[in-house]
């Protein structure tokens, strides 16, 4: 169960997120747990003094993003989930996301996606750079590198699922896996993902 130290912790870190992520959260809990689900999550964020009004968050609105680090920790203390849950949550995300929908319709290819993922990545958050590092498409892999986004492991395993998903709309009739290979958690230089997808 996350204390109150490390939940101050978290929401003093630097960097802020739009408000598109709490949404895609309360939608995701909503779908899974119900709106009972929903509650105790606020409820629990009330007890750690650092309150989120899931309703009232505006799509581009930029918040606190160590409160959305403290939103998955919460949730996954809350209904007892494991990572690869929460890389579920991550995968199942842009799918409710107002940001993504409108961005992968001007993607015509998957190239054209690739190339424009660090573009993507600034419009969601205001800390950290994404680089389109490969994109082999005749062997059917790619790596994505993330500069200077030190929040949590968790974040780790969501991002995986956020990432799979969007090679999933990519290459939609493919089976797509994604491995995080270095991460600034564990004192590497940057995230690596790296993506195989199967036709």
């Amino acid at each position: 169960m996350i204390k109150k130290t490390e939940a101050e912790k978290l929401v003093k870190m630097n960097g802020r997120v739009r408000g598109t992520v709490f949404e895609t959260d309360a939608e995701y809990i909503r779908n899974k747990c119900g709106d009972e689900g929903l509650v105790k999550v606020k409820a629990r964020l009330q007890e750690l003094g650092y309150p989120i009004s899931y309703e009232n968050v505006k799509s581009m609105e930029w918040l606190p993003l160590g409160m959305r680090a403290l939103s998955l920790l919460v949730i996954k203390d809350i209904f007892n989930w494991t990572d690869e849950d929460i890389k579920e949550m991550g995968d199942a995300a842009p799918k409710y996301s107002f940001i993504v929908k409108l961005l992968m319709k001007f993607f015509v290819s998957p190239r054209v996606a690739f190339t424009h993922a660090p573009e993507y990545w600034i419009k969601h958050y205001d800390t950290g750079h994404l680089d389109a590092e490969q994109l082999d498409e005749e062997n059917r892999h790619a790596v994505i590198h993330l500069h200077d986004f030190k929040v949590h492991p968790l974040y780790c395993r969501y991002l995986e699922g956020y990432f799979q998903r969007l090679f999933k709309f990519m290459y939609p009739r493919s089976r797509v896996e994604i491995q995080e290979s270095s991460c600034m958690c564990k004192e590497d230089a940057y995230h690596e993902f790296l993506v195989t997808w199967e036709p």
